[in-house]
């Protein structure tokens, strides 16, 4: 439970699909007033392939909490992969967590089902008893495709309970499609073979096949009856309207609905089955119910396409505009536009705004790691007062989420088969463009957000880059040559009256590196440059070669006083290091007005030198 309210977790692809949307409707409506609420978890395709992408799609699913879920609802038919559906059945069970399987069947799961078989038979007694129909001829769908030889098998049964036979040349196969459907039509003109009805295994089919008929002047249903299988939209909007048979899934939302509020014991029924209803048309001479305004849903289906359209221009743009942006905030920025984006909040993976992690690499133990970014929240007026939040709250606001009743969809956002974080939608209707600006929006931040992730690792790549061109490794001093630049910088930038130069050059490398190795020596330079560097605070340093070190000051300097610093550290150093060596170094400290750096380095090396002379018991 969360916040008081049961949650059903429902795995679905193609939520937009009309039959669909009818039953997350009903499935939400039918829970709702018991205090349960729907929460439908979408990948951006029916994961049939298992691309790698693919695999970035089902991360969605990791989003699926056995703390507060209280029910699985997987629909089968829209998850065509079968590791997949494996493994959320395996979830539920290892969690104790009921599951309803629908239009499949699994193992240790509610499954639920139509018959098929059942309503197909219904059509074809309908032809037989009603319309008397003798002579038939079928259009299948694949050839040896277990869907199309069940319907076969059921023609040809509920035919023989009349003494009816349906013999080989009597079926042709259309592949569940229009064309190769448009294509045995016009065989069985040209064979002047037509029957007194043909028969298909879904509706796309029946509907070229009455286009094809009316073509050849051929009338549907007074020459020749026409039936499809399926019930879709568009069986009430062809000429004529299409007789065929209609899975009602808002029944199967409220039938859902019904076992989730009664299991006892977390027991549900192994199979329950439903069965599709014939929905009687003009093809075969029967007549519809109501008319449909077929001008206003080409219209409307017009509209949709051309708002769909700009909608993906305008996303394109956006896409552009984020793969520019300098910052996660400008990103954050682009999500504003309330026309494009609305009942929506997006969340990121905390790494992902981190330019400093490969984003071709997962670095989080989890799919979404422990915290989340929140990148937007479009129903606030305001950016969000939280930037970060825990995993575990899933999104801002999620009780006032709750306490609405509206279903929250979600769907991951990755790069390839990398997660980055996740989309959740929270739509006020159920209208058929809002389901489509899921996959939409989820496509364009996909390739927006990776483009914005990967040019700022490319940046943060060159500036590393960029420091180890400018800075020696070992001391952490600018080299030599990036100190040239940075002076000439110095130089244009501000006029200076005076500039110190401190040149620092290690006494007794040699019999360092000799006697105790060159780690030692090195750790000996290390130490000498942090003694300059302390000195020079207020200056700039480098690594001139070697053992020498220089720094500049732009600005006349006590040189004992800078002496004293180095001397201090060194002496600090030896007293505490337990090495059995002391770090000493050579100074040379000279202050010019309008010299060239040549002619300072000259002067200061010859004062170094000088010091070094004055060392008796120095060691090269």
């Amino acid at each position: 439970m969360l916040y008081g309210y049961k949650i059903a977790a429902v795995c679905i692809t193609k939520p937009y699909e009309d039959v669909l949307r009818e039953f997350l409707q009903s499935l939400s409506e039918a829970l709702r007033p018991h205090q349960w609420r729907v929460f439908l978890y979408t990948p951006g395709s029916d994961l049939y392939w298992n691309t790698k992408s693919d695999t970035g799609e089902k991360f969605v699913f990791d989003l699926i909490n056995p703390k507060v879920t209280d029910a699985l609802v997987m629909l089968e038919n829209t998850i065509k992969n079968n590791e997949c559906m494996e493994s959320l059945c395996q979830f539920a069970q290892q969690n104790h967590i009921p599951a309803i399987v629908i239009n499949g069947k699994r193992e240790n799961c509610c499954n639920i089902n139509f018959d098929f078989s059942q309503g197909f038979a219904e059509i074809v007694r309908h032809l037989v008893t009603c319309h008397h129909i003798r002579d038939f001829h079928m259009i299948a769908g694949i050839k040896d495709n277990a869907f199309s030889d069940e319907r076969i098998a059921v023609m040809r049964k509920v035919l023989a309970e009349y003494h009816l036979t349906l013999n080989d040349s009597q079926i042709s196969y259309g592949d569940f499609w229009a064309v190769p459907a448009k294509e045995a039509t016009e065989r069985l003109i040209m064979e002047n073979r037509l029957p007194e009805a043909i028969v298909c295994a879904n509706d796309t089919m029946a509907i070229s096949v009455c286009t094809t008929l009316a073509q050849h002047h051929i009338l549907v249903p007074d020459d020749v009856i026409v039936t499809g299988f399926d019930g879709i939209d568009s069986i009430y909007y062809s000429l004529p309207k299409i007789t065929s048979c209609k899975c009602d899934y808002a029944e199967l939302g409220k039938k859902t609905a019904f076992l989730l509020l009664h299991y006892k014991d977390n027991t549900l029924p192994e199979h329950v089955t439903l069965v599709p209803k014939p929905v009687l048309l003009e093809s075969c001479g029967c007549k519809p119910i109501q008319m449909n305004d077929t001008v206003d849903f080409i219209n409307n289906l017009n509209d949709s396409l051309t708002r769909f359209q700009r909608e993906g221009e305008d996303l394109g743009e956006i896409s552009a505009k984020i793969q520019r942006s300098e910052s996660i905030e400008e990103v954050a920025q682009q999500l504003t536009d309330t026309r494009l984006f609305y009942n929506m909040t997006c969340l990121l993976k905390t790494e992902c705004i981190d330019p400093s992690l490969d984003p071709m690499k997962i670095h989080s133990e989890t799919s979404f790691g422990e915290k989340l970014y929140v990148l937007a929240d479009t129903d606030l007026p305001w950016p969000p007062e939280q930037l970060v939040i825990s995993t575990d709250e899933i999104i801002p606001r999620m009780k006032l989420m709750l306490d609405s009743g509206i279903i929250l969809l979600f769907t991951a956002l990755h790069s390839v088969d990398i997660p980055i974080g996740y989309l959740c939608f929270h739509f006020w209707d159920f209208g058929k463009q809002n389901y489509m600006k899921i996959n939409q929006t989820a496509m364009m931040l996909n390739s927006a957000l990776t483009g914005f992730r990967n040019s700022h690792y490319q940046k943060h790549l060159q500036n590393k880059l960029e420091e180890l061109y400018q800075f020696d490794a070992l001391t952490g001093l600018y080299s030599r040559k990036a100190f040239y630049l940075r002076f000439q910088h110095m130089l244009e930038a501000q006029k200076f009256d005076a500039m110190t130069m401190i040149l620092c050059d290690l006494d007794g490398l040699k019999y360092i590196n000799d006697t105790f190795s060159h780690v030692e020596g090195d750790n000996a330079i290390a130490v000498s440059a942090k003694a300059l560097k302390k000195a020079c605070e207020n200056g700039m340093c480098c690594r001139y070669g070697g053992d020498e070190l220089i720094g500049i000051l732009m600005m006349e300097c006590d040189a004992a006083q800078i002496r004293s610093e180095i001397q201090n550290y060194l002496d600090e150093y030896n007293q505490h290091s337990g090495k059995p060596y002391q770090v000493s170094a050579s100074v040379g400290i000279y202050t010019s007005r309008g010299e060239s750096l040549e002619t300072m380095f000259e002067k200061t090396d010859a004062l170094m030198y000088e010091e070094k002379k004055q060392k008796p018991n120095r060691r090269k």
